[in-house]
């Protein structure tokens, strides 16, 4: 049953369009609020044109949209760790300054011997989709002058002063939309998050699922 339901979310998640999956991740984020509908549009639009750019300015420099070779190519350090989970959040990967990236192996283990991604997702695939994502951190931090640091919105405004803000969210959509075009993947890697999460919490995932195709 987990199999077929998996099978039908994937089909639908695949349907869903870059507009829909940036206002999934504005939701998610804590400065939501602070943006309008109209400038989220414009953000979403900037964040994953970043993200393409950047993959063509990797491709252009390195040679290799593999990210396992760029990750050797640009000296960051891959392990694996064990658990995805810390608290009430599962994490499928996370890259830490310098140059670290830990892959969380619990998330795809259960994936892979729950059968869930039979004829979905191979292994490898989702751990590429993951690396990519955690490549794209780690030059977000290099590229001077980035698009996901560069814009910022207005947390408050007091005497002519004012508190400025990079926004999470935008820099998750270049992630992922960088782990696209590197990996050739058909649609937005954002469909992992819910995919994956089925396994912890397949209440919450399909209220995920659900709210994405409600954009």
């Amino acid at each position: 049953m987990s199999e077929m339901i998996l099978r039908e979310m994937a089909e639908s998640l695949a349907q869903v369009d870059d507009l829909s999956w940036g206002m999934y991740a504005f939701s998610r984020d804590i400065l939501r609020d602070k943006v309008s509908e109209s400038e989220k549009k414009r953000m979403i639009e900037q964040a994953i044109r970043c993200g393409y750019e950047m993959a063509d300015k990797v491709m252009s420099s390195l040679g290799t949209w593999d990210p396992w070779e760029l990750a050797e190519k640009l000296k960051l350090s891959v392990e694996y760790a064990d658990s995805g989970q810390i608290a009430d959040r599962v994490l499928f990967a996370l890259f830490t300054p310098p140059d670290k990236i830990q892959i969380m192996k619990e998330p795809i283990e259960l994936a892979a011997k729950n059968g869930l991604f039979e004829g979905l997702f191979p292994v490898e695939q989702i751990e590429r989709l993951i690396l990519g994502h955690e490549i794209f951190h780690f030059l977000e931090e290099e590229e001077e002058g980035i698009y996901t640091r560069r814009e910022k919105v207005i947390l408050w405004k007091l005497f002519g002063y004012k508190s400025k803000s990079t926004v999470r969210a935008l820099s998750e959509i270049a992630g992922m939309y960088f782990s696209k075009k590197i990996n050739g993947f058909l649609y937005s890697p954002f469909a992992l998050d819910i995919l994956l999460y089925y396994n912890y919490n397949s209440n919450e995932a399909l209220k995920m699922y659900r709210e994405v195709l409600s954009y």
